[in-house]
């Protein structure tokens, strides 16, 4: 989760309104993870809760068609309701489900895929697999980011600015509660930081200010970051495309496996990070690589001169998913295969919308719960060019 995305747009100037209160009943929970009521034909969105739920809220926002409240007390909870184990839980922004039963989440992630295929990407019948859900429901993040000061570690309160220490996170690996703790945080980097586990070691790395670290990006949740990589590298096992192009490609995780495996194939990597790539050299080199070679640059700039019309191309953007140019050249220049890894189903939706009008058909989808305890999904969407 990255520190500065998302919190700014809840700091800009708003029309003030006089708190209200009001009684509704949560109808469903929404993929920004909140609970949905309905309060005079305008929907009112209140974190916390789950379908079922009676509950009287303040509503702290007024808009057009919708609002969006607080609850004050819940008058009936819901049947599935359940106890959070984390007494940080509605205050830190991590998470947003730990009310709700694990089962219940992956069937509300599924559905809300479908919807949201369906009324953004105008999406019908997809050959979409059931939803894989985490081995850990708890304690499977291999990394998180938050600011160290003062001699404690702290994340951001949901929605707000807000700063509150924690000495314990639910859903991070045991490594790194042990070292919050058992550190004198004092001793280590202060700011804004990521505590993450590398090869069974905990590192504490700074954030800059391009948002990353030293260690560069990688999958929070181990066992489905590695069967997201399974499914991946089986799909280009089993293409003919001798030519396998991984844009926005990060330090090469993905490139440089395929170039290892398939000696017979030529693989590019691209990414707009010199960090990443210098990373991503220095790893094909320590394996020997001769199939591969990587481009620094911005995908947009950089795929229109690369010839990928006989390739198979993996895309794994950031949540803004792709930039228009990038779209449009790959139905313009088409692939003979695409894999789109994405973690925004909106963003996806839209995209997948824009490529099927241009000539792609999808193969297959498949949701992977990353993010368990939060409205987050990933999903791979294998498309081939009709």
């Amino acid at each position: 989760m990255k520190d500065k995305s998302g919190w700014n747009k809840y700091r800009h100037k708003r029309k003030e309104i006089e708190p209200q209160d009001a009684e509704l009943v949560i109808e469903s929970l929404t993929n920004a993870g909140d609970g949905l009521g309905r309060q005079d034909q305008r929907v009112v969105f209140v974190p916390y809760t789950l379908p079922g739920d009676r509950v009287r809220i303040k509503i702290t926002q007024r808009k057009k068609t919708y609002a969006l409240g607080s609850v004050e007390e819940i008058l009936e909870p819901g049947k599935d309701r359940i106890e959070a184990p984390c007494p940080y839980f509605e205050r830190c922004g991590g998470c947003d489900w730990q009310h709700v039963p694990y089962a219940l989440q992956l069937t509300a992630k599924q559905e809300q895929l479908v919807d949201t295929l369906t009324r953004i990407g105008l999406l019908q019948d997809l050959p979409m697999e059931d939803i894989i859900p985490s081995e850990r429901e708890y304690g499977y993040r291999n990394r998180i980011q938050g600011e160290i000061r003062a001699g404690s570690f702290h994340y951001k309160w949901r929605r707000s600015d807000q700063r509150i220490a924690v000495d314990r996170c639910a859903i991070a690996e045991e490594p790194i509660n042990d070292f919050l703790q058992n550190t004198d945080l004092t001793q280590t980097v202060q700011g804004r930081v990521e505590i993450a586990v590398v090869d069974g070691e905990v590192i504490v790395a700074e954030i800059n200010d391009k948002n990353s670290t030293e260690l560069g990006f990688r999958q929070v949740n181990t066992q489905i970051s590695d069967q997201l990589t399974a499914r991946l590298l089986d799909r280009v096992e089993q293409s003919e495309c001798q030519k396998v192009i991984d844009l926005y490609c990060g330090r090469g995780h993905w490139t440089n496996h395929i170039a290892g495996q398939h000696s017979d194939k030529q693989v590019v990597g691209v990414d707009s990070s010199a960090e990443n790539i210098s990373a991503a050299r220095d790893q094909a080199q320590a394996m020997s690589l001769s199939n591969i070679q990587f481009h620094q640059a911005a995908v947009e700039k950089t795929l229109g001169k690369l010839d990928i019309g006989n390739s198979l191309c993996i895309v794994d953007p950031p949540r803004a998913g792709l930039d228009s140019s990038v779209a449009d050249i790959l139905i313009a220049n088409p692939c003979q295969e695409l894999l789109y890894v994405s973690c925004h189903p909106a963003t996806l939706a839209r995209d997948l919308k824009k490529l099927t009008e241009g000539g792609y058909r999808i193969e297959t989808l498949v949701p992977m719960d990353m993010f368990p305890q939060t409205a987050h999904l990933e999903c791979l969407t294998h498309l081939v060019r009709a």
